[in-house]
């Protein structure tokens, strides 16, 4: 599905070559040789799935409404200065079976933060907390929540906060061979209060491609101020690999009075690739989005282990969707590669995970990418690899990179490291990670660590934006594992799957502070003598300071929603762009700005009406000269102002 260039690019493109669609074109060739190395294989979830269809698994159903054995509570860890607050315990396998007549593994991890609560769905149960006293709110099964659109066993959930738009998403995966059916489920709150009430849509994701009905696996989910995305490895219903898509879906669903168009793309063709891309993760999107000749980029995706043919094997396909929605014409989608050098053993592939208490190994998964995120011109990604050399070959070992994307048409490698856990513990596994940044350039990532020596639990890392490029903090535990874990409910124990994600979100009522969600291998119980297994899982999830400031949980989720403030922009001095962020007490009309020294008007970057809360803009200053200028916020009878220094 191509574009043609809208009118108003042509004496541009035919000049100077500059459009995004230009490129495209030019890409076909560029880029037609390039192979992925990765082998598609099915989620953990979609195995267990299907497993249960088929009648492989052997899973003891039980009655809901059984005792919980471990109950929702927190505990604050000590020693760990980058945890701000305490570490609440979610829903674990238990819980999970009895809101769902039976057990499900492994969780998949999905978790996100909006202004006043987390949010976190896995297989397959949906739940919710309040962020300053860690209430849990709703406690549902998947089924049961999705039950206006008629689900069946869904699986691998995915939700995110809208930041644009305040509200949260959530969609669950269902698939039946008999007959072929293949839907997405989709939910949107009413507002930014979950209990406030949701909307509903089911959308048919069954897919002829080369002849053949295809369903989605492994789905993948972000959202931009126009569109939400939706992404998926399709096979068929053989469970063999046919090809990847892409769905783009307008926000009509948030009217309540209508649905979301949905519209599907071929995202390798499209991009000019001969083969098809597996694993395409979109970036969760935070701040302004970028703009190229005109059109908003609505999103980043990134899929891993490309060969160029050339003696590059581990080459990182980054794909720029541009004009999500078609308003001058069709989306486009720009495709560049990055080259990390080697970084993963090929031929060995990601190696499973050993642990405390037995020779039973953890499936820590592929190398698919894992995780991908954008925010004031840098792409982050992060997913497993086997290095080749160095202290961490022969380990699974979470990876990550940082791309500058100020250019949009030369996307540029920045940095990129290993998390190799050797602080931990010595040989140990990492995994399944999750990444984002915040506003001043702190990147966090949370993953699964297990060894010899400990038990399999969840972990993060910060990489603080004053440190070596490629270098983070030391790893902190936000949950250490409690027990040996191995449950598969085979009794050959085949496939102790591990994941398949987990999540981490930036808070938008400060876009400084994180929050992680993951899983670790719990007590053991519920023992299953047609497997001889007894492992289970349990969740938590946390709040991060990425720079040890104990500011105290709620501190600055009541400053976003209380007070009228422009804060400093960040950074000062700048060259030539920074960001400026403030605060509205109540929704109204805003004007934001920028004034030279002589109290010139240089630019207005707000005047419309905005909702309460945290809000930033991004000011680029490179057609103005050096020297102080200032920037003036107003709502009704008030006014904030700040002094910014331009440094060229």
């Amino acid at each position: 599905m191509r574009r043609f260039l809208p009118s108003r690019f042509l004496g541009v493109a035919m000049i100077l070559l500059l459009s995004a669609a230009t490129l495209i074109w030019a890409n076909n060739g560029k880029y037609s040789h390039y192979r992925q190395k990765i082998k598609p294989r099915l989620s953990a979830g979609a195995l267990f799935h299907l497993g249960l269809q088929n009648q492989d698994l052997h899973v003891p159903r039980t009655t809901a409404g059984q005792s919980l054995l471990k109950p929702n509570a927190s505990f604050f860890v000590t020693g760990v200065p980058t945890l701000d607050g305490p570490v609440t315990e979610s829903i674990n396998y238990t819980q999970d079976s009895d809101l769902n007549g039976g057990a499900q593994v492994p969780p998949d991890n999905a978790g996100c933060v909006g202004p006043n609560h987390f949010l976190l769905a896995v297989n397959t149960a949906i739940e919710w907390y309040t962020k300053t006293d860690r209430v849990q709110q709703k406690s549902e099964g998947l089924n049961n929540f999705f039950s206006s659109t008629n689900p069946s066993d869904l699986f691998d959930p995915r939700v995110v906060y809208d930041s644009y738009s305040h509200r949260y998403i959530v969609i669950a995966d269902e698939q039946s061979s008999s007959p072929n059916i293949n839907y997405i489920h989709l939910a949107v709150s009413v507002d930014d209060d979950p209990n406030d009430g949701w909307y509903f849509q089911r959308i048919n994701t069954k897919t002829m491609i080369n002849a053949k009905e295809t369903w989605l696996d492994f789905p993948g989910l972000s959202v931009s101020k126009e569109a939400i995305y939706i992404t998926g490895n399709m096979f068929d219903f053989n469970n063999t690999y046919v090809a990847s898509r892409l769905w783009i879906l307008d926000k009509g669903l948030y009217s309540g009075t209508d649905t979301s168009a949905v519209n599907v793309y071929d995202l390798s063709t499209e991009a000019g690739l001969a083969s098809q891309s597996f694993g395409n993760m979109p970036a969760i999107m935070s701040g302004p989005q970028p703009i190229l000749n005109g059109d908003t980029v609505g999103t980043f995706l990134i899929s891993s282990e490309w060969d160029n043919g050339n003696g590059d094997d581990d080459d990182i396909a980054v794909y720029t969707l541009i004009d999500p929605l078609g308003h001058s014409g069709s989306p486009v989608f720009q495709i560049q590669f990055l080259n990390p050098g080697q970084i993963h053993n090929n031929d060995a592939g990601v190696p499973e995970a050993p642990q405390n208490g037995g020779d039973a190994t953890i499936d820590f998964g592929d190398d698919r990418a894992q995780s991908a995120f954008w925010r004031g011109d840098t792409l982050l990604g992060a997913f497993t690899v086997n290095p080749p050399t160095g202290p961490d070959s022969g380990q699974a070992t979470v990876f990550w990179f940082a791309a500058n994307t100020s250019d949009l048409l030369n996307i540029a490698l920045e940095q990129q490291g290993y998390i190799g856990g050797e602080d931990i513990a010595a040989q140990t596994a990492t995994g399944f990670p999750a990444i984002a940044s915040n506003y001043k350039g702190d990147i966090a990532i949370g993953f699964s660590a297990s060894a010899p020596s400990i038990y399999a639990g969840s972990y993060f890392a910060v990489h603080q934006n004053t440190d070596a490029a490629g270098q983070v903090q030391a790893a902190q535990p936000m949950h250490l594992g409690e027990d040996y874990y191995l449950r598969t409910f085979n009794p050959f124990h085949v496939g102790n799957r591990w994941g398949d994600y987990s999540s981490i979100a930036l808070d938008p009522t400060n876009n400084y502070t994180f929050w992680i969600f993951n899983q670790y291998a719990w007590t053991k119980g519920d023992y299953d003598p047609f497997s001889k297994e007894d492992g289970r899982w349990a969740t938590s999830f946390a709040q991060i300071d990425p720079n040890s400031t104990q500011a105290g949980i709620g501190t600055d989720n009541k400053l976003a929603l209380q007070s009228f403030e422009l804060e400093q922009n960040y950074p000062n001095p700048f060259n030539p762009s920074t960001l400026i962020r403030y605060h509205l007490a109540k929704a109204g009309k805003v004007t934001l700005t920028v004034y030279n020294s002589l109290g010139q008007k240089v630019k207005t970057l707000v005047n419309e009406i905005e909702n309460a809360g945290l809000h930033e803009v991004k000011f680029d200053g490179s057609q103005l000269p050096s020297g102080i200028y200032f920037c003036s916020l107003k709502q009704a009878q008030r006014e904030s102002k700040i002094k910014m220094i331009l440094l060229k």
